[in-house]
């Protein structure tokens, strides 16, 4: 195979090797400029590739690269400035800013011009480390422990990742031992794809998972034991933790992602799923309005809008079970027909009908919820020409604090002076929230509200980074603000899709997933959901059914983190592991994600240590020719001395240079062992100085002999 079909099939596995690093790492720090990250990662990767084939022009490579990391920089974080000077000395005070509160502050989320900046980095790093100094095993290491670390911090879910990354250090190998030679590295790549896929589905397949966690109780017992789950858990939390809390009373400042499990959701599609909704609007953050314990039970065990006469579709079954119990219900939108659970939701349910908010007569935990969901069924002509009037619903859905300053409303005139009805004038709100490039979305990036100012209208004119807290209070203020009814609902987004299909597709809503969002009121339609947040979509949002809207709204399997409803006195957790069946059932929700990880992490640690001692000698090599000084070299020398074993073993009574001709004649034609050993008898004995560059240009000779070398011991030579 030609040296450049190698390194091109270097740089596109480079490029898959990127995307299993970019794609949890967009989940978690959304990319304001996502096609901007791939012009740089095509333009990077063309520098670097061509660098390979004239290497004595390191500088000029040098110059373009460091260019290009500016130039992409620029692109992804532009600071709404142009290219210049004036933008770099706004990004480095920026930086520097956000360097100094992220290592004050702590926890697991990177603020966006930080993160934003070692993407540009690692991406550049990587692709020097596998094209350019070929040293896979490097890059591989720092993708891996990304994803453990996130896997770990976060909870997500990196099977897929993980099998991947396997499968993607076998086909580098194979590559590396088996580029000149086409059948072998034919039969190479398919024994590591089938070897690592087999073993992949006999984790899933077999009772290996349960056999390996009742292995791991007592080791993580110990870990528990020592602090270890609290530790990670305290630096997690940092100043405050996503999650849903009946306390909004006051809103702002940054949070961090909470993993934990809250429920699991089965069900055909997924959904938003409300808790409960507020109305009256403080300037501060936002509160019931209402007498929280005026309750009355379920009509029949069936709850459904009642300012709504429209008709439903099909009935589809969901069924909600909570990892604990607890004591408040999330809902799914439409009319609900409740037909099972614990407890009982035919004696034992109580509604609020102005929170929406679902309780129990005994005072009992919700633990598992059977539903029958029918959709509302609304037409784009039913939206086009429905009114928004409070005479059905009162006035507090109109209600504003008098001290919101009048540029608000200013605002919201100007925002919807072109819509022509209510429902224009609504998307014109929501399209102006989530599409105006002024706004950012970032959970660590959002800034409390000063005294003596409005939330709203602080994150609306002064402050425009925040998270669906800001998003869904600004719409439903902006609304109020030109006579549109709208209240501000609170719950959870519609989590990860973890496995299943057809009616059975389950999702799992953690912490993590804890949301806000608008609803604004249509008469005769009652009150229909919104999603000003950028980033999210709501299955609800009456848009998803009209042919005719230009809105993107597919709905994505695995929302982004959602930063909603931060307790600000929420308590560290440290998982139970009191007994060996404790844990074993605290572990049971994520167990196949530890057996995975534990079997594909092992696999590409027999990979990487086969690989790394096979060329030993080559890798030693390379190793001794960094930093290399006339000081350090005697005893480099005896390091690389005793790698050469693994090729050939050196007598006692042997003298260096009689050793050093053996290695010659058995790496090739060239002398460049004989002239380091002499070199170092000079050193020793003779007490004369070397050069150290002609060191390192033997020690390089002498690193592509042995890979050479390693190379045909793989070979079998037919006569």
């Amino acid at each position: 195979m030609p040296k450049w079909l190698q390194r091109l099939i270097m740089v596109l596995l480079t490029w898959w090797l990127l995307f299993l690093f970019l794609q949890p790492f967009a989940d978690i720090n959304p990319i304001g400029h996502p096609r901007a990250l791939v012009v740089y990662v095509i333009g990077i990767s063309l520098i670097l590739y061509v660098a390979t084939f004239w290497p004595r022009w390191w500088p000029l490579w040098g110059v373009m690269t460091v260019a290009a990391m500016i130039g992409g920089l620029w692109a992804i974080v532009p600071l709404k400035q142009p290219f210049g000077f004036s933008w770099f000395t706004a990004y480095l005070q920026t930086f520097s800013a956000a360097t100094s509160k992220f290592l004050r502050v702590g926890g697991v989320d990177v603020p966006t011009v930080l993160s934003m900046t070692l993407i540009i980095t690692l991406v550049a790093f990587l692709l020097l480390l596998t094209v350019v100094v070929r040293f896979y095993p490097g890059a591989i290491a720092i993708v891996l422990s990304y994803l453990l670390a996130v896997h770990i911090f976060n909870g997500n879910d990196l099977t897929a990742q993980f099998i991947q990354l396997a499968v993607l250090t076998g086909l580098m190998a194979m590559l590396h031992l088996y580029g000149n030679h086409w059948w072998p590295l034919l039969i190479g790549c398919t024994l590591i794809s089938g070897v690592t896929l087999g073993l992949a589905w006999l984790s899933s397949a077999t009772p290996l998972n349960e056999q390996l966690a009742n292995m791991s109780v007592p080791f993580r017992d110990r870990l528990n034991q020592r602090g270890f789950y609290a530790g990670i858990q305290t630096y997690v939390n940092g100043p405050g933790r996503t999650g849903y809390t009946e306390n909004s009373r006051v809103l702002g400042g940054p949070v961090y992602d909470d993993p934990t499990p809250v429920f699991t959701a089965t069900s055909a599609e997924a959904s938003y799923y409300r808790v409960a909704v507020d109305a009256a609007y403080t300037g501060t953050g936002w509160q019931p309005g209402v007498d929280q314990s005026q309750t009355v039970p379920l009509d029949g065990a069936i709850m459904r809008d009642p300012n709504a006469s429209v008709d439903y579709g099909p009935a589809q079954s969901t069924t909600l079970t909570f990892n604990g119990s607890k004591s408040f219900l999330p809902l799914p939108y439409g009319q609900l027909t409740f037909t099972g659970g614990q407890p009982d939701p035919t004696t034992d349910f109580l509604l609020n009908a102005a929170t929406r908010r679902v309780s129990t007569t005994d005072q009992s935990r919700f633990q598992r919820i059977d539903i029958q969901v029918q959709a509302k069924q609304i037409t784009a002509a039913q939206l086009a020409s429905a009114p928004s009037s409070r005479q059905q619903i009162g006035s507090r859905y109109l209600q504003l604090p008098s001290s919101l300053p009048k540029r608000v409303k200013q605002l919201a005139e100007k925002i919807t002076a072109k819509a022509p009805t209510p429902y224009e004038k609504v998307l014109a709100i929501q399209n102006y929230l989530k599409s105006d490039p002024r706004f950012t979305y970032s959970k660590t990036d959002a800034q409390r509200t000063p005294p003596g100012h409005d939330y709203v209208d602080y994150f609306l004119f002064d402050s425009p980074i925040g998270y669906c807290d800001n998003f869904s209070s600004a719409m439903v203020v902006l609304c109020r603000s030109i006579g549109l009814p709208a209240r501000w609902a609170k719950g959870f987004n519609t989590g990860t899709f973890i496995g299943g299909s057809g009616q059975h597709r389950q999702y799992v809503i953690r912490n993590s997933n804890a949301h806000s969002w608008p609803e604004v009121y249509f008469t005769n339609l009652g009150w229909l959901p919104f999603e000003p947040t950028p980033g999210f979509n709501d299955p609800a949002t009456p848009e998803e059914n009209i042919p005719s809207s230009s809105a993107n709204n597919s709905v994505a399997n695995s929302m982004p983190s959602s930063s909603s409803m931060a307790s600000s006195a929420s308590v560290a957790r440290t998982p139970s592991t009191g007994s060996p069946s404790a844990t074993k059932t605290h572990s049971r929700s994520s167990l196949s994600n530890v057996t995975w990880l534990g079997i594909l992490l092992l696999i590409v640690i027999l990979l990487l240590t086969a690989l790394a001692f096979w060329q030993l000698p080559a890798l030693v090599a390379w190793l001794i020719g960094i930093g290399l000084t006339a000081t350090n070299f005697p005893r480099r020398y005896r390091l690389l001395l005793w790698s050469l074993r693994r090729i050939q073993h050196r007598p006692a009574s042997q003298t260096l240079s009689a050793y050093a001709k053996i290695i010659d004649r058995r790496l090739g034609e060239q002398t460049n062992m004989s002239t380091l050993t002499d070199a170092y008898e000079q050193m020793i004995f003779g007490k004369m100085t070397v050069n150290p560059e002609n060191l390192a240009s033997l020690l390089e000779a002498l690193r592509r002999q042995l890979i050479a070398y390693t190379q045909k011991k793989f070979h079998v030579k037919r006569h």
